[in-house]
């Protein structure tokens, strides 16, 4: 009888160990949190990193999981080292090839990016997010039949993916598919009525044609709202004001584009007849400017519908 005691005592005291709680879940849970605080993912990856517990291939995606958490966060540098070193040991890694080809697209390494992106399509682990740099890349180079194929692909294995969306609306617009466009920038904003580069995309395409202004200068000003740096929206706003002879508000949107791409010949001729229909003679040194850079830009202006004078 005492043996089987102790024997049973034994068992529970295995039991018992064997139902520790991991000491490092919380942290394995946060760090693997695409939609968890930045800070608060490299924190965690950080600390299972350091902790010497986790195999090779726990650490490999720990690392990954910090480089997408740092790129979230803005700090492209430290990415860049994580990705680096998980690519060095993991040549197929899809979260640090995907992480590096988009901060490669983002400083405009076409070429450097669209190696990351074939890789990582060949892997057959790609999500919509690889199609759609690869549509991102052709769109850069001007190749926009191209780019519309890749972003269907993209829509078609992901079809909330709103920015996909804007993206092939820009594209159809240069492909002079406008009802297409228009009925892509319509979808973007359904699925996300606050994504920028949507409204932003309306709002040109809609002045351009002449389409529904009233809705464009929505568009214009909720996007300038949600990003005052967003040139094109600056842009839009700017030249529906000229057209309402708003020239303070016009000269205001034209500047904060200016800050942003001080050499911009749409915004340099924009507050320069904003300055000259306000009584300010001196606007005509920014359309001289502008015509610099754009001798034609007197009359884009006047297809927009605006009096420069």
């Amino acid at each position: 009888m005492r043996r089987l005691i102790l024997a049973g005592l034994v068992a529970a005291a295995v039991l018992a160990a064997c139902e520790q709680p991991d000491p490092l879940a919380a942290n394995r849970r946060a760090c693997a949190d695409d939609n968890g605080a930045p800070a608060e993912r490299v924190a965690a990856c950080t600390a299972l990193i350091e902790s010497g517990e986790l195999e090779e291939a726990a650490r490999i995606e720990a690392q990954a999981n910090r480089g997408a958490a740092h790129r979230a966060a803005g700090e492209v540098t430290s990415a860049l080292r994580d990705f680096e070193a998980v690519l060095r040991v993991e040549a197929d890694n899809a979260v640090a090839l995907e992480g590096r080809a988009a901060i490669l697209l983002a400083s405009g390494q076409l070429d450097a990016a669209e190696q990351l992106v074939t890789q990582l399509i060949e892997t057959g682990e790609a999500d919509a997010s690889a199609q759609f740099m690869r549509a991102e890349i052709a769109q850069s180079r001007g190749d926009y039949a191209a780019a519309l194929e890749d972003y269907d692909a993209a829509i078609a294995r992901d079809q909330r993916m709103a920015i996909a969306f804007a993206r092939r609306g820009r594209a159809k617009q240069r492909l002079d598919d406008i009802d297409g466009a228009l009925a892509d920038f319509d979808s973007a904003l359904r699925l996300d009525s606050s994504l920028v580069d949507a409204r932003a995309g309306r709002c040109w395409l809609s002045l351009r044609e002449g389409r529904d202004l009233e809705r464009a200068r929505t568009d214009a000003e909720t996007a300038a709202a949600a990003d005052p740096r967003h040139v094109e929206a600056q842009l839009c706003r700017g030249i529906l004001q000229l057209r309402g002879e708003e020239w303070t508000l016009a000269r205001t949107s034209f500047e904060a584009a200016l800050e942003v791409e001080p050499g911009n010949p749409t915004a340099l001729f924009g507050r320069g007849v904003a300055r000259r229909r306000s009584g300010d003679s001196d606007g005509r040194e920014d359309m001289n400017r502008a015509r610099d850079f754009d001798r034609h830009i007197g009359e884009t202006f006047d297809d927009w519908g605006v009096r420069t004078y």
